[in-house]
């Protein structure tokens, strides 16, 4: 099986090994497990290799540039007028040679991504929405739009939509999961402290543009 994954994540190339961010590198570890071939369609950096970003392991990998894009100013508005066009015959090309499409969102990417799978509805496909699907709460059109076409059944045909959470009148492809947590006899009580005075905060996690 050939297993393609659309995604937004920067990658990092050493010594023909590609690295990227660790907890996404390593649930792509453990689905790569199952299938013969992965191939990544992803932006490239030339920026040094950090500590929070591991190799892909896995005997026959293959890797599809595109360029990055964002829409945060003028130029880069025009810039992607351009860009756009090529990362869509990217994204159609590499989704024609998968038996199984993985969409990661939301992103640039994941959102043409999302557009594009509307082509291949008998393809078997699967998405994860790393962001909030709580659809109560405000959000960028463009996250609006890729939660919208993904829980569309019409427009999304044979795909699996992993989601943060459980939430009401859901279409039957948006599966529910949850991060790591606590059964209620493992939470520990704790006691109230006073917060009148000086607060000490210690921030654990990436420095992102997001964050």
């Amino acid at each position: 099986m050939k297993f393609a994954i659309i995604t937004h994540v920067l990658h990092k190339e050493q010594n023909e090994e590609h690295f990227a961010y660790e907890p996404y590198v390593r649930e792509m570890n453990l689905w790569g497990k199952y299938v013969q071939e992965i191939i990544v369609l992803a932006p490239k950096t030339l920026d040094k290799i950090s500590p929070i970003e591991v190799a892909y392991k896995h005997s026959k990998i293959r890797f599809e540039e595109i360029p990055e894009f964002n829409i945060t100013s003028l130029i880069n508005i025009i810039k992607s007028f351009f860009i756009i066009p090529l990362i869509l015959w990217r994204i159609f090309f590499v989704m024609k040679k998968a038996d199984h499409i993985h969409l990661r969102c939301p992103g640039n990417i994941g959102l043409l991504g999302c557009f594009v799978q509307i082509f291949f509805p008998k393809k078997a496909k699967t998405a994860k929405y790393a962001g909030n699907w709580d659809p109560n709460s405000k959000q960028p059109i463009t996250y609006r739009l890729q939660k919208w076409i993904l829980s569309n059944t019409f427009l999304t045909k044979n795909c699996k939509v992993l989601v943060y959470g459980e939430w009401e009148n859901q279409s039957k492809n948006i599966l529910p999961f949850f991060t790591a947590s606590y059964k209620k006899n493992e939470i520990e009580k704790f006691q109230e402290k006073n917060l009148n005075n000086e607060i000490n905060f210690i921030y654990v996690g990436t420095f992102s543009k997001g964050k």
